[in-house]
Protein backbone atom coordinates (compact mmCIF):
# COMPACT_ATOMS: atom_id res chain seq x y z
CA UNK A 1 0.00 0.00 0.00
CA UNK A 2 1.49 3.36 -1.10
CA UNK A 3 0.89 6.39 0.99
CA UNK A 4 -0.46 9.62 -0.52
CA UNK A 5 2.54 11.53 0.84
CA UNK A 6 4.88 9.40 -1.29
CA UNK A 7 2.96 10.37 -4.43
CA UNK A 8 3.15 14.01 -3.38
CA UNK A 9 6.89 13.78 -2.87
CA UNK A 10 7.36 12.09 -6.26
CA UNK A 11 5.44 14.91 -7.95
CA UNK A 12 7.67 17.48 -6.29
CA UNK A 13 10.79 15.61 -7.34
CA UNK A 14 9.49 15.33 -10.91
CA UNK A 15 8.85 19.07 -11.02
CA UNK A 16 12.33 19.77 -9.69
CA UNK A 17 13.85 17.47 -12.30
CA UNK A 18 11.77 19.21 -14.97
CA UNK A 19 12.91 22.64 -13.81
CA UNK A 20 16.55 21.58 -13.67
CA UNK A 21 16.38 20.00 -17.12
CA UNK A 22 14.57 23.07 -18.50
CA UNK A 23 17.16 25.36 -16.97
CA UNK A 24 19.99 23.28 -18.45
CA UNK A 25 18.33 23.37 -21.86
CA UNK A 26 17.89 27.15 -21.58
CA UNK A 27 21.52 27.62 -20.56
CA UNK A 28 22.64 25.43 -23.45
CA UNK A 29 20.43 27.30 -25.90
CA UNK A 30 21.62 30.68 -24.62
CA UNK A 31 25.25 29.60 -24.82
CA UNK A 32 24.74 28.26 -28.34
CA UNK A 33 23.06 31.48 -29.48
CA UNK A 34 25.83 33.55 -27.96
CA UNK A 35 28.43 31.35 -29.66
CA UNK A 36 26.66 31.77 -33.00
CA UNK A 37 26.40 35.52 -32.45
CA UNK A 38 30.12 35.76 -31.71
CA UNK A 39 30.90 33.61 -34.72
CA UNK A 40 28.72 35.82 -36.90
CA UNK A 41 30.34 38.97 -35.50
CA UNK A 42 33.78 37.48 -36.14
CA UNK A 43 32.75 36.78 -39.74
CA UNK A 44 31.38 40.31 -40.11
CA UNK A 45 34.64 41.79 -38.81
CA UNK A 46 36.68 39.71 -41.24
CA UNK A 47 34.43 40.73 -44.14
CA UNK A 48 34.65 44.39 -43.06
CA UNK A 49 38.46 44.17 -42.98
CA UNK A 50 38.42 42.73 -46.50
CA UNK A 51 36.19 45.59 -47.66
CA UNK A 52 38.61 48.10 -46.14
CA UNK A 53 41.49 46.48 -48.04
CA UNK A 54 39.51 46.98 -51.27
CA UNK A 55 39.12 50.68 -50.45
CA UNK A 56 42.84 51.10 -49.73
CA UNK A 57 43.74 49.70 -53.15
CA UNK A 58 44.88 52.51 -55.44
CA UNK A 59 42.87 50.92 -58.25
CA UNK A 60 39.62 51.50 -56.37
CA UNK A 61 38.23 54.60 -58.10
CA UNK A 62 37.12 57.74 -56.26
CA UNK A 63 33.42 58.63 -56.27
CA UNK A 64 32.50 54.99 -56.68
CA UNK A 65 30.13 52.73 -54.75
CA UNK A 66 29.72 49.02 -55.22
CA UNK A 67 28.23 45.94 -53.58
CA UNK A 68 29.68 42.49 -53.90
CA UNK A 69 29.99 39.02 -52.42
CA UNK A 70 33.58 38.42 -51.38
CA UNK A 71 33.68 34.65 -51.79
CA UNK A 72 30.23 33.76 -53.09
CA UNK A 73 29.16 32.02 -49.87
CA UNK A 74 26.07 34.10 -49.14
CA UNK A 75 27.57 35.16 -45.81
CA UNK A 76 30.10 37.64 -47.18
CA UNK A 77 28.10 40.57 -48.56
CA UNK A 78 29.92 43.90 -48.44
CA UNK A 79 29.38 47.44 -49.76
CA UNK A 80 32.23 49.90 -50.31
CA UNK A 81 32.28 53.57 -51.25
CA UNK A 82 35.21 55.94 -51.74
CA UNK A 83 34.98 59.68 -52.27
CA UNK A 84 37.21 62.73 -52.09
CA UNK A 85 37.16 64.71 -48.87
CA UNK A 86 39.19 67.84 -49.45
CA UNK A 87 42.86 66.97 -49.75
CA UNK A 88 42.25 63.41 -48.58
CA UNK A 89 39.88 60.57 -49.39
CA UNK A 90 37.17 58.99 -47.27
CA UNK A 91 36.44 55.29 -47.36
CA UNK A 92 33.16 53.74 -46.18
CA UNK A 93 32.73 50.02 -45.77
CA UNK A 94 29.78 47.91 -44.66
CA UNK A 95 29.37 44.15 -44.18
CA UNK A 96 26.17 42.31 -43.32
CA UNK A 97 24.63 38.89 -42.73
CA UNK A 98 20.82 38.95 -42.70
CA UNK A 99 19.93 41.78 -40.28
CA UNK A 100 23.35 41.98 -38.58
CA UNK A 101 25.55 44.81 -39.93
CA UNK A 102 28.96 46.30 -39.20
CA UNK A 103 30.24 49.50 -40.82
CA UNK A 104 33.25 51.80 -40.66
CA UNK A 105 34.34 55.12 -42.16
CA UNK A 106 37.95 56.25 -42.28
CA UNK A 107 40.24 58.78 -43.92
CA UNK A 108 42.66 57.47 -46.53
CA UNK A 109 46.11 59.00 -46.85
CA UNK A 110 49.14 58.42 -49.05
CA UNK A 111 52.48 57.21 -47.77
CA UNK A 112 55.36 59.63 -48.22
CA UNK A 113 57.18 59.31 -51.52
CA UNK A 114 60.47 60.22 -49.84
CA UNK A 115 60.37 59.28 -46.18
CA UNK A 116 63.75 60.96 -45.51
CA UNK A 117 63.25 64.33 -47.25
CA UNK A 118 63.41 67.25 -44.84
CA UNK A 119 64.07 70.14 -47.27
CA UNK A 120 63.64 70.87 -50.97
CA UNK A 121 64.89 74.30 -52.03
CA UNK A 122 64.63 75.10 -55.74
CA UNK A 123 67.90 75.80 -57.52
CA UNK A 124 68.02 79.47 -58.55
CA UNK A 125 71.81 79.57 -58.85
CA UNK A 126 72.34 80.93 -55.36
CA UNK A 127 73.63 79.15 -52.25
CA UNK A 128 71.75 78.49 -49.06
CA UNK A 129 72.97 79.83 -45.70
CA UNK A 130 72.50 78.52 -42.18
CA UNK A 131 73.24 80.31 -38.93
CA UNK A 132 72.52 80.42 -35.22
CA UNK A 133 70.98 77.36 -33.54
CA UNK A 134 69.51 76.01 -36.77
CA UNK A 135 69.27 72.30 -37.51
CA UNK A 136 68.68 70.30 -40.69
CA UNK A 137 68.17 66.58 -40.07
CA UNK A 138 67.20 64.37 -42.97
CA UNK A 139 67.81 64.34 -46.72
CA UNK A 140 68.14 67.90 -48.03
CA UNK A 141 67.68 68.81 -51.69
CA UNK A 142 69.60 72.07 -52.10
CA UNK A 143 70.94 74.19 -54.98
CA UNK A 144 74.11 72.99 -56.69
CA UNK A 145 75.92 76.02 -55.28
CA UNK A 146 75.61 74.33 -51.91
CA UNK A 147 75.08 75.39 -48.30
CA UNK A 148 77.34 77.47 -46.08
CA UNK A 149 77.53 78.73 -42.52
CA UNK A 150 76.88 82.45 -42.23
CA UNK A 151 76.90 85.32 -39.74
CA UNK A 152 73.80 87.38 -38.93
CA UNK A 153 74.06 90.22 -36.45
CA UNK A 154 77.52 89.05 -35.34
CA UNK A 155 76.25 85.52 -34.59
CA UNK A 156 77.44 82.52 -36.55
CA UNK A 157 76.35 78.92 -36.93
CA UNK A 158 76.81 77.15 -33.58
CA UNK A 159 77.30 73.63 -34.97
CA UNK A 160 79.98 72.11 -37.19
CA UNK A 161 77.75 69.84 -39.27
CA UNK A 162 75.62 71.70 -41.79
CA UNK A 163 73.25 68.83 -42.64
CA UNK A 164 72.64 65.72 -40.54
CA UNK A 165 71.81 63.54 -43.51
CA UNK A 166 72.38 63.32 -47.25
CA UNK A 167 72.65 66.44 -49.42
CA UNK A 168 71.33 66.12 -52.98
CA UNK A 169 71.01 68.53 -55.88
CA UNK A 170 67.60 70.13 -56.37
CA UNK A 171 66.03 71.13 -59.68
CA UNK A 172 64.95 74.60 -60.78
CA UNK A 173 61.30 73.74 -60.14
CA UNK A 174 59.59 71.97 -57.29
CA UNK A 175 58.17 68.50 -57.91
CA UNK A 176 54.66 69.07 -59.23
CA UNK A 177 51.65 68.30 -57.05
CA UNK A 178 49.23 65.64 -58.27
CA UNK A 179 47.09 67.34 -60.91
CA UNK A 180 44.07 65.08 -60.43
CA UNK A 181 43.84 65.85 -56.72
CA UNK A 182 44.50 69.53 -57.39
CA UNK A 183 41.65 69.66 -59.91
CA UNK A 184 39.23 68.02 -57.47
CA UNK A 185 40.09 70.66 -54.85
CA UNK A 186 39.71 73.57 -57.28
CA UNK A 187 36.41 72.14 -58.57
CA UNK A 188 35.16 71.88 -54.99
CA UNK A 189 36.15 75.50 -54.31
CA UNK A 190 34.41 76.65 -57.49
CA UNK A 191 31.17 74.79 -56.73
CA UNK A 192 28.30 76.94 -55.46
CA UNK A 193 25.11 75.45 -53.94
CA UNK A 194 21.80 76.41 -55.48
CA UNK A 195 20.39 77.47 -52.11
CA UNK A 196 21.84 79.50 -49.28
CA UNK A 197 21.12 78.19 -45.80
CA UNK A 198 21.15 79.83 -42.38
CA UNK A 199 23.69 78.52 -39.92
CA UNK A 200 22.19 76.31 -37.16
CA UNK A 201 23.58 76.13 -33.62
CA UNK A 202 25.42 72.88 -34.31
CA UNK A 203 25.83 70.17 -36.95
CA UNK A 204 26.84 66.53 -36.51
CA UNK A 205 26.72 64.63 -39.77
CA UNK A 206 27.97 61.12 -40.48
CA UNK A 207 29.97 60.37 -43.61
CA UNK A 208 27.38 57.70 -44.37
CA UNK A 209 24.89 60.55 -44.88
CA UNK A 210 24.88 63.10 -47.73
CA UNK A 211 27.27 66.02 -47.26
CA UNK A 212 25.79 68.92 -45.30
CA UNK A 213 26.77 72.14 -47.11
CA UNK A 214 26.15 75.56 -45.52
CA UNK A 215 26.84 78.42 -47.94
CA UNK A 216 26.64 82.03 -46.77
CA UNK A 217 26.81 83.55 -50.25
CA UNK A 218 28.34 87.04 -50.25
CA UNK A 219 27.78 87.42 -46.51
CA UNK A 220 30.57 86.97 -43.99
CA UNK A 221 30.34 83.72 -42.06
CA UNK A 222 31.16 84.33 -38.39
CA UNK A 223 31.46 81.16 -36.30
CA UNK A 224 31.18 81.92 -32.59
CA UNK A 225 30.32 79.14 -30.15
CA UNK A 226 29.45 76.98 -33.15
CA UNK A 227 29.90 73.19 -33.12
CA UNK A 228 30.25 70.95 -36.17
CA UNK A 229 31.65 67.48 -36.74
CA UNK A 230 31.95 65.11 -39.64
CA UNK A 231 30.62 65.42 -43.17
CA UNK A 232 30.14 69.21 -43.15
CA UNK A 233 31.29 71.96 -45.54
CA UNK A 234 31.00 75.65 -44.59
CA UNK A 235 31.61 78.21 -47.33
CA UNK A 236 31.34 81.89 -48.12
CA UNK A 237 32.07 84.10 -51.11
CA UNK A 238 33.81 86.66 -48.90
CA UNK A 239 35.12 85.84 -45.40
CA UNK A 240 34.96 83.14 -42.72
CA UNK A 241 36.01 83.94 -39.15
CA UNK A 242 36.29 81.18 -36.53
CA UNK A 243 36.35 82.18 -32.85
CA UNK A 244 38.23 80.24 -30.20
CA UNK A 245 35.02 78.98 -28.56
CA UNK A 246 33.89 77.13 -31.70
CA UNK A 247 34.40 73.38 -31.93
CA UNK A 248 35.06 72.01 -35.42
CA UNK A 249 36.17 68.46 -36.14
CA UNK A 250 37.05 67.21 -39.66
CA UNK A 251 35.05 70.06 -41.19
CA UNK A 252 35.94 71.80 -44.48
CA UNK A 253 36.00 75.61 -44.68
CA UNK A 254 36.08 77.43 -48.04
CA UNK A 255 36.25 81.18 -48.72
CA UNK A 256 38.57 83.76 -50.30
CA UNK A 257 39.67 84.91 -46.82
CA UNK A 258 39.66 82.74 -43.70
CA UNK A 259 40.76 83.74 -40.20
CA UNK A 260 41.16 81.44 -37.20
CA UNK A 261 41.17 83.23 -33.84
CA UNK A 262 43.86 82.86 -31.18
CA UNK A 263 43.83 79.63 -29.11
CA UNK A 264 41.34 77.76 -31.30
CA UNK A 265 41.41 73.95 -31.06
CA UNK A 266 40.10 71.61 -33.71
CA UNK A 267 40.71 69.59 -36.87
CA UNK A 268 40.10 71.41 -40.15
CA UNK A 269 40.66 71.48 -43.85
CA UNK A 270 40.81 75.10 -44.99
CA UNK A 271 40.78 76.17 -48.65
CA UNK A 272 41.16 79.83 -49.62
CA UNK A 273 41.91 81.69 -52.84
CA UNK A 274 43.38 84.84 -51.24
CA UNK A 275 44.66 84.31 -47.70
CA UNK A 276 44.51 82.23 -44.54
CA UNK A 277 45.46 83.67 -41.16
CA UNK A 278 45.98 81.36 -38.18
CA UNK A 279 46.16 83.11 -34.80
CA UNK A 280 48.56 82.68 -31.90
CA UNK A 281 48.38 79.55 -29.78
CA UNK A 282 46.14 77.69 -32.24
CA UNK A 283 46.27 73.89 -32.29
CA UNK A 284 45.02 72.05 -35.37
CA UNK A 285 45.06 68.29 -34.90
CA UNK A 286 46.04 65.67 -37.45
CA UNK A 287 45.09 65.42 -40.25
CA UNK A 288 44.44 69.13 -40.86
CA UNK A 289 45.18 70.85 -44.17
CA UNK A 290 45.68 74.58 -44.87
CA UNK A 291 45.71 75.41 -48.57
CA UNK A 292 45.80 78.66 -50.54
CA UNK A 293 45.16 78.23 -54.26
CA UNK A 294 45.67 81.55 -56.00
CA UNK A 295 43.39 82.52 -58.87
CA UNK A 296 45.21 82.81 -62.19
CA UNK A 297 43.98 86.36 -62.75
CA UNK A 298 44.77 87.69 -59.25
CA UNK A 299 47.27 90.58 -59.00
CA UNK A 300 48.21 90.13 -55.35
CA UNK A 301 50.39 87.88 -53.22
CA UNK A 302 48.47 84.94 -51.77
CA UNK A 303 49.47 84.34 -48.15
CA UNK A 304 49.13 81.68 -45.50
CA UNK A 305 50.31 82.98 -42.14
CA UNK A 306 50.55 81.07 -38.86
CA UNK A 307 51.00 83.02 -35.62
CA UNK A 308 53.22 82.37 -32.64
CA UNK A 309 53.13 79.32 -30.32
CA UNK A 310 50.85 77.35 -32.66
CA UNK A 311 50.86 73.62 -33.40
CA UNK A 312 49.71 72.44 -36.84
CA UNK A 313 49.54 68.71 -37.61
CA UNK A 314 49.11 68.10 -41.33
CA UNK A 315 49.81 69.97 -44.56
CA UNK A 316 50.39 73.61 -45.45
CA UNK A 317 50.16 74.29 -49.18
CA UNK A 318 50.26 77.43 -51.35
CA UNK A 319 50.04 77.28 -55.13
CA UNK A 320 49.77 79.34 -58.29
CA UNK A 321 49.56 77.76 -61.70
CA UNK A 322 51.77 80.25 -63.52
CA UNK A 323 54.73 81.74 -61.67
CA UNK A 324 54.49 85.48 -61.07
CA UNK A 325 56.63 88.11 -59.39
CA UNK A 326 54.26 88.03 -56.42
CA UNK A 327 54.76 84.37 -55.57
CA UNK A 328 52.65 82.89 -52.75
CA UNK A 329 54.06 82.99 -49.23
CA UNK A 330 53.73 80.79 -46.16
CA UNK A 331 54.93 82.44 -42.95
CA UNK A 332 55.46 80.58 -39.67
CA UNK A 333 55.59 82.49 -36.38
CA UNK A 334 58.03 82.18 -33.49
CA UNK A 335 57.93 78.97 -31.41
CA UNK A 336 55.38 77.45 -33.76
CA UNK A 337 55.63 73.73 -34.45
CA UNK A 338 54.58 72.14 -37.75
CA UNK A 339 54.16 68.36 -37.67
CA UNK A 340 53.84 67.47 -41.32
CA UNK A 341 54.63 69.13 -44.63
CA UNK A 342 55.04 72.67 -45.94
CA UNK A 343 54.87 73.05 -49.73
CA UNK A 344 54.76 76.43 -51.43
CA UNK A 345 55.38 77.53 -54.98
CA UNK A 346 57.02 80.66 -53.61
CA UNK A 347 58.40 81.81 -50.25
CA UNK A 348 58.56 80.14 -46.85
CA UNK A 349 59.23 82.67 -44.09
CA UNK A 350 60.38 80.81 -40.97
CA UNK A 351 60.69 82.97 -37.87
CA UNK A 352 63.31 82.35 -35.21
CA UNK A 353 62.64 79.29 -33.00
CA UNK A 354 60.11 77.87 -35.48
CA UNK A 355 60.27 74.08 -35.84
CA UNK A 356 59.19 71.69 -38.55
CA UNK A 357 58.99 67.99 -37.69
CA UNK A 358 58.57 66.93 -41.29
CA UNK A 359 59.56 68.61 -44.53
CA UNK A 360 59.71 72.02 -46.23
CA UNK A 361 59.54 72.48 -50.01
CA UNK A 362 59.85 76.01 -51.41
CA UNK A 363 61.25 78.12 -54.21
CA UNK A 364 62.90 80.45 -51.68
CA UNK A 365 63.44 80.68 -47.96
CA UNK A 366 63.00 83.98 -46.17
CA UNK A 367 64.05 85.18 -42.73
CA UNK A 368 63.44 88.55 -41.13
CA UNK A 369 65.74 89.95 -38.45
CA UNK A 370 64.88 93.42 -37.17
CA UNK A 371 64.29 95.44 -40.34
CA UNK A 372 66.44 93.24 -42.60
CA UNK A 373 65.22 90.40 -44.82
CA UNK A 374 67.51 87.50 -45.68
CA UNK A 375 66.74 85.20 -48.61
CA UNK A 376 67.61 81.50 -48.50
CA UNK A 377 68.70 81.77 -44.85
CA UNK A 378 67.79 79.54 -41.92
CA UNK A 379 68.19 81.51 -38.68
CA UNK A 380 67.54 79.61 -35.42
CA UNK A 381 65.12 77.25 -37.20
CA UNK A 382 64.99 73.47 -36.71
CA UNK A 383 63.96 71.11 -39.51
CA UNK A 384 63.92 67.50 -38.32
CA UNK A 385 62.32 64.75 -40.37
CA UNK A 386 63.20 62.04 -37.82
CA UNK A 387 60.72 63.53 -35.31
CA UNK A 388 57.75 63.03 -37.64
CA UNK A 389 55.51 60.19 -36.43
CA UNK A 390 55.82 56.90 -38.26
CA UNK A 391 52.00 56.83 -38.47
CA UNK A 392 51.93 60.07 -40.48
CA UNK A 393 50.24 59.83 -43.85
CA UNK A 394 50.05 62.63 -46.38
CA UNK A 395 47.72 63.04 -49.37
CA UNK A 396 47.95 62.20 -53.05
CA UNK A 397 48.35 65.92 -53.69
CA UNK A 398 52.00 65.81 -52.56
CA UNK A 399 52.64 62.08 -52.92
CA UNK A 400 50.63 61.05 -55.96
CA UNK A 401 53.40 58.89 -57.43
CA UNK A 402 53.90 56.72 -54.39
CA UNK A 403 51.22 54.14 -55.08
CA UNK A 404 50.69 53.25 -51.41
CA UNK A 405 47.57 54.15 -49.47
CA UNK A 406 46.99 53.80 -45.76
CA UNK A 407 44.32 54.24 -43.13
CA UNK A 408 44.86 57.49 -41.24
CA UNK A 409 45.12 57.32 -37.47
CA UNK A 410 42.14 59.48 -36.50
CA UNK A 411 38.54 59.03 -35.42
CA UNK A 412 35.93 59.55 -38.12
CA UNK A 413 32.24 60.28 -37.53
Amino acid sequence: MIRASALYISLIISMLILLVCGAMLMVGYTYKMRERKQERRFTLKNNLSSAEVILLDRNCPIDSAQRSSLFGTGRDSVAVEKKAWGAYEIGMAKSWIAMDTLSSAFLIGAALTDSLKVLYLADEDRPMSITGKSLIKGTAYIPKSGIKAAYVESSGYEDKTLIYGAAKDSERHLPKPDQGTLKRITDLMASVPDLEEDLPDSIINSFFSPTRRIHAGKKELLLSGFKARGNVILSSDSLIVVDADSRLDQVILMAPYIRIADHFRGSLQIFASDSIRIGNGVKLSYPSALMVLKNDTAKFQARLSVGKDAVIEGQLFAYEQERTLLMPMISIGERTLIKGEIWVQGYVALSKTARVNGSVSAVRLMARVASAIYENYLIDVKLDKTLLSGDYLSSKLLNGNNGKNGRMVCRVQ
